[in-house]
């Protein structure tokens, strides 16, 4: 029995019956030469490998009125073969007809009261390299369960040959827990609500040196040249299917463009590539204005040792894209100066991540559905960015090599766009997610992307 962190509970409480907090990863492989893959082999290959992960056999067990946070227990019917599902993709097997089934499958919810992970294998997938018959590991977990940090590491455990202990019958479930006690949870909740809240205290306390000055900078702020979030087409309902595409560019070409600008890292050309994207899009739909989309970026807090591969450990901040500058250098420079401000101090978004890591459960909830129920998130910013870099060489799972890689994370309620920018294998991958009335036309989304790498690329 182990009880799930507060910052895991907001991936639990912000979700809705029409929003979905799980995250879907794709792992693409190549048809085999010859023959066929077998797929039987690589689902047992997956079950002994996923076994070691914490939430394998785990299902979660809410208090009533949530009165403490949830706890992962044993799931005494678990079954691993019901997670997982091969199916033939739809002829002609291309991206199209593959991107149709995904993005189904990740607008469809989770069974809650099992462990929250599910494998579905694609056959006949013609769009993953030169040969026909590949096939496609579409992986989904909850995001209560891991972040995108989490994701890669146990993309790495993957890629690591099969030891004994993998291979051993014996070794079916994850390491066991104790066992699940109302009288022994009731007693922790009154201890967990002390324990918040003093945390709750301390942390706002410590906050008073940031509210103070950047309180008196705001009030001390010409009103037309405050930093405000003005809402796009982007800040809107996210309710029903989820719509994705993803392109790939080479890392090395992305690297270099650093050198643009003096400080530039690599976050920062992605945010620039980004921004151009978002003003060629908003200038096609005359909704391009003199204020420039603020960007809402995560960044993992799990410092120089890692920590572990399950659960969340995240952070964030906020900063404006300068989609209002045309010019992709001068963009660049303010970019860089914008993040660098960001993650140097504690920003709005941060500091509300630490508020709610604080917040006793209860509180959680009712907090969790007033920003649902509000879309205050879209209040401060209009778009996700993350960069999680993935696995600089090739790697083979189950003797299969990986050829590309993507992901789809959740949406927020009022915050339709997700660009997410996995890397692996000498290419980083611009993973589009939002809804269909939101981003009516991916497809032309797609070639500004392109299109302002391409301008980027020119100036090299």
């Amino acid at each position: 029995m182990e009880q799930i962190k507060p910052q895991d509970a907001q991936f639990l409480y912000t979700e809705t019956d029409d929003n979905y907090n799980h995250i879907t990863l794709l792992l693409n492989f190549d048809g085999p030469a010859e023959g066929d893959a077998d797929y039987g082999q690589l689902i047992q290959f997956f079950k002994n490998k996923l076994k070691h992960h914490p939430i394998y056999s785990q299902r979660l067990v809410r208090l009533p009125a949530e009165l403490d946070y949830p706890y992962w227990v044993n799931d005494e019917e678990f079954e691993a073969d019901a997670h997982f599902t091969v199916t033939p993709l739809l002829v002609p097997g291309d991206w199209k007809a593959l991107r149709e089934e995904v993005c189904y499958l990740h607008s469809q919810p989770m069974d809650m009261h099992r462990p929250l992970w599910d494998v579905t294998i694609f056959t006949g997938v013609n769009c993953n390299g030169d040969n026909k018959n590949g096939f496609t590991v579409v992986v989904r977990l909850h995001h209560v369960a891991i972040d995108g940090v989490g994701l890669v590491k146990m993309l790495a455990s993957f890629a690591t040959p099969l030891s004994d202990a993998d291979q051993s019958p014996n070794a079916e479930h994850a390491e066991e827990r104790s066992d699940f006690s109302w009288s022994s949870v009731a007693g922790r909740a009154v201890k967990n609500r002390l324990r918040l809240s003093v945390n709750l205290g301390r942390t706002l306390l410590n906050s008073a040196s940031y509210v103070g000055p950047s309180a008196r900078r705001y009030l001390n702020t010409k009103p037309s040249e405050r930093m405000r979030v003005y809402p796009s087409r982007f800040n809107d309902s996210v309710a029903g299917d989820k719509i994705f595409d993803v392109i790939g560019v080479e890392l090395k070409t992305l690297s270099a463009l650093r050198s643009l600008y003096q400080g530039a890292t690599m976050n920062d050309v992605i945010l620039t590539i980004s921004a151009g994207a978002l003003r060629r899009y908003l200038a096609k739909h005359k909704e391009l204005t003199t204020h420039s989309l603020v960007a809402w970026i995560p960044v993992n807090a799990r410092g120089a040792t890692g920590g572990s591969d399950s659960g969340n450990n995240l952070s964030a901040f906020t900063a404006p894209i300068y989609t209002t500058i045309a010019d992709p250098v001068a963009r660049m420079a303010k970019i860089v100066s914008a993040t660098q401000a960001g993650k140097s101090g504690i920003s709005a978004a941060g500091l509300m991540l630490n508020v709610t890591k604080c917040l006793p459960a209860t509180e959680q909830y009712l907090f969790a559905r007033a920003i649902n129920a509000t879309s205050a998130a879209s209040s401060t910013c209009n778009l996700f960015v993350s960069n999680v870099p993935g696995p600089a060489q090739p790697i083979y799972l189950a003797g299969h090599r990986l050829e590309s890689l993507s992901g789809l994370p959740p949406l927020g309620e009022g915050m339709g766009l997700f660009i997410a920018t996995p890397s692996y294998n000498g290419k980083l991958y611009f993973n589009v997610i939002s809804t269909a009335s939101i981003l009516p036309d991916i497809d032309f989304f797609m070639e500004c992307i392109q299109e302002s790498f391409s301008e980027m690329q020119s100036m090299l």
